[in-house]
């Protein structure tokens, strides 16, 4: 059985192993994130039942650790998440190194014939089963979208778990650092969490995976590493912080709730970026979301507008059109930055301006006691830059004080001090500034030679 994520083929082992104790068979996992060792030793005593992700199988049977020459069923689980991960090369090594006269099985919620026809030519005769269409959705969940403007969005999150209760909930995020924002903001008002996402480690996963299914942790938030496949019962209701960008994953996220005959919600904050992708898992679904009764919550100033009227597309748009939409966004997003720094930037200049002048002056008197003022700091100022001497002043000055000695006589009256070059003056770097001794150290005696080898005066 080969599976996308860590999560997801640990859930897969702990189901073979309660069916295991009953039919007698032995089952092996392998996934990334831990060590080889104990893997290869699994590997050497043989199994009934492999479950791997993608890159670690891959890697076992570069070593040499594993054999897939008498695989009889072979099981690819959420065969189009894997495919949007990038794992086609993989999958195709791994089919590769099966028999030909094998079985082959791909599961999915969601298994797009257009996703899954790069692979189609991995089966021969294939019969497709279908339980449900693609994009339904499980009736026992109610789904509610709140529109919010977007410097208001952070805040919000903290906003509806005070209200509808942070007990069993999900978060979703789009990215690992919005993950990891959303866990420090709910930390700081006092909602205990945890984190999953791909960049956490193996045991930190775990143990996230673990503490929420345990009620140690109220709040769970992840990328969409969790979103396919997971089975944690009594979640309340999920909260999609962000908008998937793909239709698809939305389904899998509000998935988490409203399992097993359960019911729950989910409720997805909708931003004036993400409006059109909004509208595309409506078009997925073929019908609207409600709206999320927004009494006692902060949306901003400027909350986008969802016509509570308003008619699902009849289809969801291409890749093209998809990336065409994107790129105007994007556009226009540059755009409004570039008028609020060339607005904020002439703001200042105006301040500063008005800053500038000088009030009227209403007697010649007064003129005069301000230019008095004015030439007596000037003068002042000269003084200070008249006494502040510069370095190289300050080093021959100091190398001349030396040259004459305490009695103010000149020791070698042909050489003075401007005369010797700085390479060659004691204690000085070639760059003409002091070489201060160094602490701890004992100053030569007077008696001693110099580094011209005359002795100094006594």
């Amino acid at each position: 059985m080969v599976t996308p994520t860590r999560e997801l083929a640990q859930q897969i082992e702990s189901v073979c192993r309660t069916v295991a104790k009953h039919t007698g068979h032995s089952s092996v996992t392998v996934v990334g994130g831990l060590g080889y060792g104990p893997q290869r030793n699994a590997l050497k005593q043989g199994c009934d039942i492999l479950i791997a992700t993608p890159g670690r199988l891959i890697d076992l049977m570069e070593q040499g650790a594993c054999s897939l020459d008498q695989v009889q069923v072979l099981v690819l689980d959420e065969a189009d998440r894997m495919l949007d991960m990038g794992f086609l090369p993989a999958i195709r090594t791994i089919v590769g190194a099966t028999p030909e006269q094998r079985q082959t099985l791909l599961f999915s919620a969601t298994l797009d014939e257009g996703k899954v026809g790069s692979i189609t030519d991995l089966v021969k005769t294939p019969a497709r089963i279908e339980i449900a269409p693609v994009t339904s959705t499980a009736d026992t969940v109610e789904q509610y979208a709140l529109p919010v403007s977007l410097e208001a969005k952070n805040a919000l999150l903290a906003q509806v778990l005070k209200k509808a209760g942070s007990e069993r909930v999900i978060v979703f995020t789009r990215t690992k650092h919005r993950a990891d924002a959303c866990r420090r903001r709910l930390v700081k008002a006092n909602i205990s969490c945890a984190v999953i996402h791909g960049d956490r480690t193996q045991n930190q996963r775990e143990r996230a995976l673990r503490s929420f299914s345990a009620g140690e942790v109220d709040v769970l938030v992840a990328t969409d590493v969790l979103a396919r496949g997971i089975d944690i019962a009594d979640v309340n209701y999920v909260v999609n912080f962000d908008v998937p960008e793909d239709p698809v994953d939305y389904i899998h996220r509000i998935g988490r709730t409203g399992r097993g005959g359960d019911v729950g919600w989910s409720l997805t904050f909708v931003t004036e970026q993400d409006f059109d992708e909004f509208n595309d898992i409506e078009a997925l679904m073929g019908k609207t979301v409600d709206l999320y009764d927004a009494e006692g919550l902060e949306l901003g100033e400027n909350p986008v507008f969802i016509d509570p009227d308003r008619v699902p597309a009849s289809k969801v748009p291409g890749k093209k059109a998809k990336k065409k939409r994107r790129k105007a966004r994007e556009k226009k997003a540059a755009s409004s930055r570039v008028q609020a720094s060339s607005k904020a930037s002439q703001d200042r200049s105006e301040e500063a301006s008005e800053g500038n002048e000088q009030p009227s002056r209403s007697s010649s008197a007064g003129r005069g006691r301000s230019g008095k003022r004015n030439q007596g700091a000037g003068r002042s100022q000269d003084k200070k830059q008249q006494a502040k001497p510069s370095r190289k002043n300050a080093v021959r000055s100091s190398d001349r004080k030396r040259s004459n000695g305490g009695n103010g006589k000149r020791r070698n009256s042909e050489r003075n001090a401007e005369e010797v070059p700085a390479a060659f003056r004691p204690g000085v770097r070639s760059s003409g500034v002091r070489q201060m001794p160094k602490p701890g150290k004992r100053k030569r005696s007077q008696g001693a030679k110099n580094h011209r080898g005359r002795r100094n005066s006594q």
